[in-house]
């Protein structure tokens, strides 16, 4: 890949794959690309002859391209549904053992983990499937290790089940190419209510196997009071730490100081505000713990690298291909 160029994600689509699904794996990645100010990863959504696919609930997908199997310096992410076994071909099977030696690494949703075992690139690695697949799958393919854990690991393979589990991993990826931070922002895209993000582990709890107790505590603080932030002393107060010890835990588990993840997460509440309120910039600032608009303003500009007021005027992101509900 060359220098600077963003990873590319590509996204390889079969009839009767679940919008839930997709969405899962592709809105967490658009979420840490506009956080972060800049293009840190790009994707692409294509099927084997470049024409268009159906969803499991009817919606029509038109790809950006047809699949091309020598392609290398990719994530390829295959995406499938319903209906797994007669997408199985030699052709197919030929361009999954092609594609999995050039693209690393290889992410397999919902289904799709039937498709590569079928190619036999699973053999002797761990995997897993949706969960009513789970059964045929162990029998069918002997030769690989069937897991019910929620996403798998192995080697260069990653496999999962439903949405649920597929934005787990993709989460987990996130975290592994961008951070602790990054994760837990892309995290609470669906889910603002600080206590149900810890009962669905997501926020900071998204953080609990690396993180100590007091940072999820912490971090959880900074989201409940993003209008009215308190001092780096009162927060470390709260949670029974020195403000010291605060920042050396912040540094180690989310690679930055606590001020600047408290501002970070501002910053995007006032992102996301801009472009989804009609409120005005003297609202939004004070929405956001900012003393006034030019505050706001600078501060906007030099963490997202354009001004708050482009960011309102932009078009709206949306891609509707990631809308809809398969099954989970």
């Amino acid at each position: 890949m060359p220098p600077n160029q963003p990873p590319l994600f590509e996204f390889l689509l079969f009839d009767g794959f679940s919008n839930m699904v997709l969405a899962s794996a592709m809105e967490p990645l658009r979420d840490v690309r506009m956080s972060a100010g800049q293009d840190v990863a790009g994707w692409r959504v294509t099927t084997l002859d470049g024409a268009p696919v159906r969803s499991s609930s009817g919606l029509q997908i038109t790809p950006d391209g047809v699949f091309d199997e020598r392609q290398g310096n990719r994530t390829l992410v295959l995406v499938a549904g319903y209906h797994v076994r007669e997408q199985v071909t030699p052709a197919l099977l030929a361009k999954l053992r092609t594609a999995t030696r050039a693209a690393k690494p290889v992410l397999a949703l919902d289904t799709a983990a039937w498709l590569l075992a079928a190619a036999g690139v699973l053999d002797g690695h761990t995997a897993t499937i949706h969960w009513q697949e789970l059964d045929a799958f162990a029998e069918t393919f002997p030769q690989v290790e069937v897991s019910t854990a929620r996403f798998v690991r192995s080697c260069a393979f990653l496999t999962c089940g439903g949405a649920s589990t597929a934005l787990d991993m993709m989460l987990s990826l996130i975290q592994d190419l961008y951070g602790s931070a990054a994760a837990f922002g892309a995290s609470t895209m669906f889910v603002y209510d600080p206590s149900r993000q810890s009962e669905l582990n997501r926020g900071a709890a998204r953080l609990e196997q690396r993180g100590s107790p007091k940072i999820l505590k912490a971090a959880n603080l900074m989201a409940e009071t993003i209008e009215t932030p308190m001092s780096t002393a009162a927060l470390a107060k709260r949670v029974s730490l020195s403000e010291r010890t605060l920042a050396r835990a912040f540094q180690r588990e989310l690679g930055m100081t606590p001020g600047k993840y408290y501002k970070m997460l501002r910053l995007q509440h006032a992102r996301y505000l801009s472009e989804e309120t009609h409120l005005s910039l003297e609202q939004i600032a004070l929405r956001c713990g900012f003393s006034s608009a030019s505050s706001l303003g600078r501060s906007f500009s030099g963490h997202f690298g354009r001004t708050i007021r482009e960011a309102r005027g932009q078009e709206k992101p949306w891609v509707q291909r990631t809308r809809g509900s398969g099954r989970d």
